[in-house]
């Protein structure tokens, strides 16, 4: 599993520079079809771990202590006894949650939660990779149609237009429609 993250995250990375070359050389419909599979090789690193981060979520909710607003956390008894235990010695200080109004406790984070968390913002990070990728795929076909030097015929529109709809579970699928895609387009 994680050498398949690692494979796609690099290809993810390796797409990215693609896509980023061909907008540098204003080759949009080419930038478009490598921003697709830069968010495919993400898209398949967040199927890959996403069963690992939700995981990672639920438990990161059930350790996460919420001192009720009322109560001081300097003065509840279970922080006295927090205190005074030394198996404790992992334990941050209380952060003041400021995200919800309604939300007004103490949230204790134990170091050891820490992979946790670095696991689930690596997750969200992936997502946002994708849908950045997505973003900017539809943005270079746009340019890649509105300078129609480059996306002259019907067919090659379609063929751009059909592969960055396609479907990221079948990369092999993609793969073809892509090549088909830089082979009409470069005619």
């Amino acid at each position: 599993m994680a050498e398949s993250v690692e494979i796609y995250s690099s290809t993810a990375k390796l797409c990215a520079f693609c896509a980023r070359e061909y907008e540098r050389s204003n080759d949009m419909a080419t930038a478009a079809l490598a921003y697709k599979c830069m968010e495919v090789a993400y898209m398949r690193v967040i199927c890959i771990s996403h069963q690992s981060a939700n995981r990672d979520g639920h438990e990161l909710q059930t350790v996460l202590r919420i001192v009720p607003p009322e109560e001081s956390p300097s003065s509840s008894a279970s922080d006295v006894d927090n205190l005074n235990n030394s198996a404790t010695g992992n334990k941050a200080p209380p952060v003041r949650s400021s995200e919800s109004p309604q939300l007004a406790a103490d949230l204790v984070i134990t170091a050891g939660n820490r992979p946790n968390f670095e696991r689930l913002l690596s997750f969200a990070q992936n997502v946002n990779l994708a849908m950045e990728a997505s973003r900017k795929s539809r943005i270079a076909f746009t340019a890649a149609n509105i300078g129609m030097d480059q996306l002259d015929s019907k067919e090659g529109t379609t063929s751009v237009q059909r592969a960055l709809n396609f479907n990221f579970h079948d990369v092999d699928g993609l793969l073809r429609l892509v090549r088909l895609a830089k082979d009409v387009t470069s005619d």
